[in-house]
């Protein structure tokens, strides 16, 4: 007995007739088609495999990238300026590399914070406070340290290392001063100014925001100064050769032409076999609020 047939005996037999239906069977030249929006999804689409291909894209970790960004000032800057600018971007890459949690001139305010009676408790919360207040207490001794190298010598080249060793850093920053034309204080241009200068084109170019973000790392610096200057913090490192297989950013810095007075210093010097490298003796370590 067919299904139609069993639907038409219930009826004739039941008080409540079963509701009658057909059953048709499907048309040979219409397939059965599916609302894929009853259930709540969409039609699928085509890609085109650019996200592939893109995420396939090979990635060499040894391969080189070097940027330069040039900073000129319109007259002779002081010793005391140009480390004055050097430390301000030691400052500057280690709060735009994400090293510290805040801009170097805000740190010193959490740590007065900690002998009011108010926020102690809440000092004593923050994780890796040690670490924080040694970081701080380092930079320092950095700065310090690299006021008495700039009064010793002329300093051409500084370098900032990020990561890794000092043979293969992760980043490496050069303060390049061959081109700056050194004058005494008095005929100097103001350090304000030039800070102002400096921080201006490096955000317009916007160079460190390029780079990839990386976790916290270990921070190396060496400056290039006379051999016989009489350095005595700053370790010398005679077989330091400048690391080519990293990212590296070049901030140089110079003069107008003409801005040097005739009793000024030129930082380019004429024998480079009298200047080595010195390395800090201290590791400056990032650390997270």
């Amino acid at each position: 007995m067919t299904l139609f047939q069993q639907v038409h005996a219930a009826n004739m037999l039941s008080d409540d007739p079963v509701v009658d239906f057909h059953v048709l069977p499907p048309a040979p030249d219409a397939p059965a088609e599916v609302n894929l929006q009853t259930h709540g999804r969409s039609p699928p689409q085509e890609s085109n495999g650019l996200e592939c291909r893109e995420a396939a894209e090979p990635v060499c970790p040894g391969k080189r990238s070097e940027a330069e960004v040039s900073v000129l000032f319109a007259g002779p800057v002081s010793r005391d300026g140009c480390c004055r600018l050097v430390c301000e971007i030691v400052k500057h890459v280690l709060y735009q590399r994400q090293q510290m949690p805040l801009p170097y001139e805000q740190l010193p305010f959490f740590t007065r914070r900690a002998n009011e009676a108010v926020t102690s408790l809440a000092w004593i919360l923050v994780p890796d406070r040690k670490k924080y207040q040694r970081a701080l207490s380092d930079l320092d001794e950095v700065f310090q340290n690299l006021e008495a190298v700039f009064g010793l010598t002329v300093v051409p080249r500084v370098h900032i290392l990020l990561g890794g060793s000092v043979v293969r850093p992760k980043e490496l920053y050069e303060v390049n001063m061959e081109r700056v034309a050194l004058g005494h204080r008095e005929k100097s241009l103001e350090t304000l100014s030039c800070i102002r200068k400096l921080f201006h084109t490096l955000f317009v170019e916007d160079v460190l925001n390029e780079l990839r973000s990386l976790p916290l790392m270990n921070m190396l610096l060496l400056v290039e100064g006379h051999r016989d200057s009489g350095i005595q913090w700053f370790r010398p490192k005679l077989n330091y050769r400048v690391p080519e297989r990293c990212k590296k950013l070049v901030i140089s810095l110079s003069c107008s032409p003409g801005s040097c007075s005739p009793t000024g210093e030129q930082t380019n010097h004429s024998d480079s076999s009298d200047y080595i490298w010195f390395q800090a003796p201290i590791i400056i370590k990032g650390f997270y609020a």
